[in-house]
This record gives structure tokens, sequence and C-alpha cells, in this order.
């Protein structure tokens, strides 16, 4: 599991532990970069940890799901008075991607943590309207660049006023995360909480 100090807004886990968690920022945050309110992950982005989830996408094994929403519901128990929500909303694929993939991964993942942490899921409100390139690869200009305005909220969806958590399976930059949060608080929500299963920390 990550372990503090961390960054009391995205969650970046900080190399010295010589750091106050309880007033510590990371760069981004300082410079308010990011538009959901908290964020929180399991584990670093590394080991076993990845492979999971590696073999979740790409070796189409959606059973890999469950586990991994165990993880996150202990995180979510830990962190539940700035992760709890109205509701859950995964990171959508393009239709086109879930299609070619089988499944989406955000989405199998949030069905058993609904379930474990009794949070209602909201899987088709928030909707991915153009495909975007595979972010593994690019740098993190040429990832916000990938996927502005390739989200738009669903007609019914009740997110006014409401506070939403945002499931993905991995927090690399946070662009993907931020625009989801950006156009979610556009269309109404009062809150965006971002909790992933996987968080990439630089060494």
């Amino acid at each position: 599991m990550i372990e503090a100090p961390w960054c009391g807004v995205c969650g970046y886990a900080f190399p010295s532990k010589a750091i106050d968690p309880n007033q510590a920022l990371c760069g981004a945050c300082r410079r308010g970069l990011y538009r959901f309110d908290v964020a929180r992950a399991y584990g670093p982005f590394q080991d076993s940890l990845r492979e999971i989830i590696h073999h979740l996408k790409y070796g189409r094994h959606p059973s890999l799901a469950r586990p991994l929403a165990v993880r996150l519901t202990s995180v979510y128990e830990a962190h539940r008075h700035s992760l709890q929500a109205d509701w859950l909303i995964p990171v959508p694929l393009h239709p086109a991607r879930e299609r070619e993939r089988g499944f989406n991964q955000a989405v199998e993942i949030s069905r058993h943590f609904s379930r474990l942490a009794g949070v209602p899921l909201a899987w088709r409100w928030l909707l991915r309207t153009r495909p975007t390139q595979v972010q593994a690869g690019l740098t993190r200009r040429e990832r916000r660049s990938n996927v502005n305005g390739a989200f738009d909220v669903s007609k019914g969806a009740e997110i006014q006023g409401k506070t939403l958590l945002v499931i993905d399976d991995v927090f690399t930059t946070g662009a993907t995360l931020n625009e989801c949060a950006r156009i979610l608080k556009q269309r109404g929500a009062a809150k965006v909480a971002v909790l992933s299963v996987a968080r990439v920390i630089k060494e």
C-alpha cells in the first residue's frame, strides 16, 4: 500500500518521511492543476500490482477485478471522511475500444466495489465522446491534449449538487481523471473525488 506522507489533495507519496502529512502538498496541487477535490490510490503501479492490472486489461481476465475492488475498499474505508460519495462513476472507454477489449476494466472494478462499499454505481452517466490515443508513452502535455474534450455527461444524469467518486485502474499523470472531474463539475457536481487501484510514483 502507499504509505504516508502523501500529498493532502492528490495522494502522491513523498519519498521523504520527514514531511508533515497534514500540511504537505505536491507541486501540481500547489499550482492548482487538478480539478478533482481529493484523490487516493491503493498502491504504487509496480511489481505484482502492475502485473495484475496488465492481466486484467490486456490479458482479458475480468475475474481479477474483484480482488482489486477489495483493495480499493480498504482505501475507501481508511479515507471515508474524504471519499464518501453519493455515486460511483467509472472512467469510460470509447465504445470502439470497449468492443475491442470486450469490457471496461474501470466498470468491472466499480461493480464489485459498489457492492463491497455500499455506494451506488452510475456507470453510464459519464461518456467518452471521441476516441483517444492510448495514453502510455505520451508526455504529460500530450496526455492533457489527448483527453481534452473527450468526455461528457449523459442526459438525465443526476449529478447536480452531488458528491461523485470517480474510479479508475491507474492514476499516471492524472490527465484523464482531471478531465473527467472538470466536465462533471462543469455539469453541476458539487464535489469529485478520485480512487484508483494504482498510482505511478516517480523515484
